[in-house]
């Protein structure tokens, strides 16, 4: 096991006022302790000397990272306090009872790389990994699958193995990381040893991966009462480098409950087909539940967001929903019968999702309620198109329900990518030259007429005309169309294009 002059300077200065000079060295090469033999001219590189002050010579060789523990301070020192990392400890104490102090504390690592490896080559869990560890990091330790909730812990303050029962169905704090978010930006994808900063304290985390690359969780270190050291982050490194090891010799340990079926969903998203035992497992699943899908867009960077903590996050907020990565945007699907009141699902999930969506830049659009699982896709696509009308229409917005732009939807479709003049029906043309020409809107007034249910008091009473003014504008408008107002589709013909001609100019007066 590998060490370095901060991680032997912190722990020796437990038993001894010891002060540390020259560079922090933070490559972790050093050889096992020996003592300083008289007349030594040539100090080498890696090694950690043991000495008297008295027993040092004028100016060896130093080589680069070399360690000097000193008992007594002399003038000489200066020296080596240039070229090497020097541990001072100025008061006269037992020359041997340092040695084996400095012993015991490499063989705390040693036995603990040793226990590991035995651990690893045995049928043993993360847990037992984790209590293996606790003396050398001496904080409370979590692994996390990748929906973030809890794999393994231990905290020295309770039982470990009863406080993982007690956290195996909970997440990361949400409120948390929100308040991480407003300074940072955590990178799932990220390896190697990494440090999170909260209010309420320091995490020292890396990040889990199996064999084909593919992210399978992390390992958190709460660092809260503990002075990080610079080393730890190595030692945090091979511990999760054994986690790994231990997850794919049992891939079981890091899965979670919804694994079995956001596969099949991601299958169904990606029209791919299922297998038996997963359309068996569909149909079990699919009893007429009612459901609504999210989708959720970053108005930034989506590829700098930590997508599994957002869908982890959300789960852990709304039970029994299950969210994950598609087409570049994060699909949710909700079950609504755990509101209270299914009539207000809406507003519910508005309060729990909103917190999240402002401080991340998001917006998210949502589907109308279904029952059948083999139409996700479909309502995944009322959800990207709630965010897209609702990007237009209401920009202020965040949270857009499919049900308030259905109208809109339909009008875009039906008209199949053509400009709206194809649609005119003969006459409609002379309406809108008179509209650009003259003050009165035949349009506004034919608008209203139809929207009235054809009826003339209704219709003059909300322009503000005298009804016989009305009767008279119908007619001229009748005259110059060449539909029938009497006929039903005639009419919806005309509505249809009076509210494509309305959402066009409010679309032409919004800034670029």
């Amino acid at each position: 096991m590998r060490l370095n002059v901060n991680m032997i300077y912190e722990r020796l200065k437990r038993k001894y006022p010891v002060t540390m000079y020259g560079g922090e060295g933070t490559e972790m090469v050093l050889q096992y302790p020996e003592l300083f033999i008289d007349n030594t001219m040539h100090l080498y590189s890696g090694h950690v000397y043991l000495a008297t002050v008295e027993h040092l010579p004028q100016r060896p060789v130093i080589e680069k990272d070399v360690i000097l523990i000193c008992i007594g301070e002399n003038v000489r020192l200066s020296y080596y306090k240039e070229h090497a990392s020097v541990l001072l400890i100025k008061k006269k104490v037992d020359f041997f009872q340092v040695y084996k102090s400095v012993q015991n504390i490499y063989e705390l690592f040693y036995e603990w790389e040793s226990r590991l490896l035995a651990l690893f080559m045995g049928s043993s869990d993360i847990q037992d990994v984790l209590e293996c560890s606790y003396p050398v990091f001496e904080c409370p330790m979590y692994v996390l699958d990748d929906s973030f909730q809890f794999a393994a812990s231990v905290c020295p303050t309770k039982n470990s193995r009863q406080n993982l029962e007690n956290q195996t169905k909970e997440t990361l704090e949400f409120q948390l990381f929100l308040d991480f978010l407003k300074e940072n930006e955590p990178d799932m994808d990220s390896h190697g040893a990494f440090l999170l900063k909260f209010d309420a304290g320091n995490f020292l985390c890396v990040n889990l991966f199996n064999a084909n690359d593919h992210y399978i969780g992390c390992l958190y270190i709460d660092q809260s009462d503990h002075t990080y050291i610079n080393g730890e982050d190595w030692l945090a490194e091979y511990l999760a480098n054994i986690i790994q090891r231990v997850a794919e010799a049992a891939p079981s340990l890091l899965q979670n409950e919804h694994s079995s079926l956001r596969e099949i969903l991601q299958l169904i998203m990606n029209e791919m087909p299922l297998s038996q035992n997963q359309r068996i497992l569909l149909k079990y699943f699919n009893h007429k539940r009612k459901y609504v899908s999210i989708s959720i867009h970053s108005l930034k960077h989506f590829s700098s967001l930590p997508v599994r903590y957002i869908c982890s996050a959300l789960e852990s907020e709304l039970p029994e929903s299950i969210l994950f990565e598609q087409d570049n945007t994060i699909f949710g699907l909700i079950p609504l019968d755990i509101f209270s009141i299914e009539d207000s699902a809406s507003k519910e999930l508005d309060r729990i999702i909103s917190p999240l969506i402002l401080e991340m830049h998001l917006c998210a659009g949502q589907s109308n309620p279904f029952t059948d699982l083999y139409m996700l896709r479909t309502y995944y696509l009322q959800a990207e198109a709630a965010i897209e009308n609702g990007r237009l229409y209401k920009p202020e917005q965040n949270l857009y329900c499919f049900s308030e732009f259905t109208l809109h939807e339909m009008i875009a479709n039906s008209l199949g990518g053509f400009p709206i003049e194809v649609y005119f029906p003969q006459g409609f043309d002379s309406l809108l030259t008179h509209d650009s020409n003259g003050g009165v809107s035949y349009l506004e007034t034919l608008s209203a007429f139809l929207e009235e249910n054809m009826s003339y008091a209704a219709t003059a009473r909300r322009l503000y005309i005298h009804r016989s003014t009305l009767i008279e504008r119908i007619g001229r408008i009748e005259s110059e169309l060449s539909l029938n107002l009497n006929n039903s589709d005639h009419r919806l013909l005309l509505q249809i294009l009076l509210k494509a001609l309305c959402l066009e100019k409010w679309l032409e007066k919004q800034p670029v």
